[in-house]
């Protein structure tokens, strides 16, 4: 570069025609720093022209930098129709898994003679079952099934059993029913996040299954609010209590969107026959997904499960999840609302709406631990501040103060818990980026090892019966140590365990390339 300016001073000197040349070349200076950054970006592989204007690089983006117009056309109809009923989805699903709590405060346990035993706990364990069993059959019939046939019909399926807990009167038929509410909205996480992934490029993915998540959210407390609003203004009508027309309304509330996803779900790129995309946007939908070598995954042979066994990966997260399910941490809202009813001084709508500020703290913890994620680059940190301030909560509820107002700000910050969920999914797909086989098969794993060890804990250290204190089962501080666990594995065993694995890796490509020179003959 130094070489070239003096040539031009040369040229100058003797070359009256080189003014030209300067300002040729200091226009190209120019050019060249302001479309450093959008020269990878200025062409995809499709041949389409994308958008100059290169931003400043900001902490938030719905686009990939660079995205063309015709391809921000396209996402905006994904996320018009595919995006919004998964969310809408997502948040009859959290509706209808909170609503058994709200409806056992609110008149259930004194209507139907339930006092002091532990059914509300066996409610949450025969729902777990049918998750449990659900996952992997549904899993299997969404590979011959439409997901805009499957999807919605398993929405109105659950729905329907939502519908039918308000005749029941006794403790089997509720185990009954929550079983098969389990058992049909399993298909829910598995399929709408397959079906998300089919569509988006893996940039797009974070802030859109992020929004997905925070909508359960929503729903977790939207379900205090609905009990709470009925309770007021349902009471006794038609001759049901409020508890009964809660089950009511979420099957009312689920049919839109039944009939949303019938019409609008756009399938899969392979196979969408969706109105609303042309047969360019189709055609493009699969080259986007195709660009980042994201082809079918093929059989699940000898040789892939040696892989995924393998690998650090399986037991990392797996361990990570199933510490994360372990703290019982979703069920708390269950506890919170227990300990206000024990109270004897809030009334119903009270019970019901105070604890729906733990899903405020979850949809801000959300926000911010994966701005903060991606900002500094790395999770470990974050995964041990938010466990610092869950310990902090859990030593409160083991020692159980006197002062309601610190069991009460310990309730409310255990929201914290919800953004472990969204960061160990984040951590996995990266981890797992290279190996769409091990990426499938760990979250599938992981999630469901949680599920499996959370059922007899929560059932035998947690039972309701010994709410809200749980001083017989001694479950606070059995919860407080895998919070610690949990604290410590996520906030320093991961990285430890990925730093050690990679080192070892990059050693095995180094000497297997250390091979003797060839000689020429």
């Amino acid at each position: 570069m130094a070489s070239s300016m003096k040539d031009l001073e040369i040229n100058k000197a003797v070359d009256t025609a080189s003014a030209t040349s300067d300002q040729a070349a200091a226009k190209e200076k120019h050019d060249d720093k302001h479309q450093s950054t959008e020269s990878i970006h200025s062409r995809d592989d499709s041949g389409i022209a994308l958008d100059k204007t290169e931003a400043k690089k900001k902490w938030f983006h719905w686009h990939e930098p660079g995205t063309s117009k015709a391809d921000k056309k396209l996402i905006f109809k994904l996320d018009w129709f595919l995006l919004s009923y998964s969310c809408l989805c997502f948040f009859i699903k959290y509706l209808d898994q909170t609503n058994i709590s709200n409806a056992y405060v609110s008149g259930m346990e004194e209507d139907l003679g339930f006092g002091p035993g532990n059914q509300l706990s066996w409610m949450n364990t025969y729902f777990s079952i049918g998750v449990i069993i659900g996952g992997p059959i549904s899993n299997i019939v969404l590979t011959v099934v439409r997901p805009r046939i499957w999807l919605p019909s398993c929405l109105f399926v659950w729905s329907l059993f939502v519908l039918f807990l308000f005749k029941c009167n006794t403790a089997s038929q509720f185990y009954g029913l929550r079983f098969c509410v389990g058992l049909a909205e399993s298909a829910a996480w598995p399929g709408i996040q397959y079906v998300l992934g089919c569509w988006y490029k893996r940039s797009e993915m974070a802030s859109r299954s992020g929004l997905f998540v925070m909508s359960g959210v929503l729903g977790q407390m939207f379900s205090g609010y609905l009990q709470s609003a009925l309770f007021d203004g349902m009471e006794g009508k038609g001759g049901l209590s409020a508890w009964r027309w809660l089950f009511i309304f979420d099957f009312i509330l689920a049919i839109p969107v039944v009939i949303y996803g019938f019409i609008f779900y756009p399938d899969t790129p392979q196979n969408t026959t969706a109105f609303y995309l042309t047969e360019w946007e189709k055609n493009r939908a699969r080259q986007r997904i195709e660009e980042e070598g994201r082809t079918p995954v093929g059989k699940l042979d000898l040789t892939v499960l040696k892989r995924i066994f393998q690998s650090w990966q399986l037991y990392a997260f797996s361990i990570a999840y199933a510490f994360w399910s372990l703290t019982a941490g979703s069920y708390v809202m269950q506890y919170f609302e227990l300990w206000l009813k024990a109270l004897g001084t809030y009334s119903v709508p009270q019970i019901n709406n105070i604890p729906t500020s733990m899903g405020a703290i979850n949809f801000a913890f959300m926000v911010g631990t994966g701005i903060v994620a991606d900002k500094i680059g790395r999770r470990g940190p974050v995964f041990f501040g938010v466990g610092c301030l869950l310990t902090f909560c859990y030593a409160v509820f083991t020692a159980w103060p006197a002062s309601k107002g610190l069991k009460m700000a310990a309730f409310i910050l255990t929201g914290c818990y919800g953004c472990y969920t969204p960061l160990l999914a984040a951590s996995v797909n990266i981890s797992c980026s290279n190996d769409p086989q091990l990426r499938a098969f760990v979250m599938a794993f992981m999630v469901s090892l949680g599920s499996a060890v959370v059922i007899p804990f929560q059932q035998y250290q947690f039972p309701s019966g010994d709410a809200p204190t749980f001083s017989k089962t001694h479950g606070w501080a059995s919860g407080l140590v895998f919070v610690i666990a949990l604290t410590l594995w996520t906030g320093f065993g991961i990285d430890f365990v990925q730093r050690i694995m990679t080192r070892n890796s990059d050693k095995k490509q180094h000497d297997s390339a250390e091979v003797p020179d060839s000689i020429d003959v």
